[in-house]
């Protein structure tokens, strides 16, 4: 599966629909993420935002943290392995790569199964 998602990592159209799903999930639970367009810098940018804004609804609002991660549709072993392995900054670097990654797999699902 790996293999297969990695051949579609650098791929612009991948990534602009990508960053607009990420927009869009993150929109509707009230946080504002934007995207300049640069697809050579785009999961970095994007990581850079969504990070604090996970560690900070982690710590101080769990019920509107549990309620993106279910619009976002992570898997929860995912993020209680997460949790068991990752302290700190850490762990919400990790869940910030996590939320990208599911992210990009719907952009693939619905490109291949629409």
């Amino acid at each position: 599966m790996q293999e297969y998602l990695e051949k579609y990592r650098h791929d612009f159209a991948i990534i602009r629909e990508t960053a607009a799903q990420l927009i869009k999930d993150f929109n509707v639970a009230g946080f504002e993420v934007t995207f300049s367009g640069n697809e050579l810098t785009a999961y970095e940018e994007l990581k850079n935002q969504i990070e604090p804004v996970l560690y900070d609804l982690f710590r101080n609002n769990l019920s509107q943290f549990q309620s993106l991660l279910y619009r976002i549709d992570l898997d929860e072993r995912l993020l209680s392995d997460t949790l068991k392995n990752s302290e700190g900054s850490s762990f919400s670097s990790t869940l910030a790569e996590l939320v990208l990654n599911r992210e990009f797999q719907k952009v693939l699902t619905r490109r291949f199964y629409s």
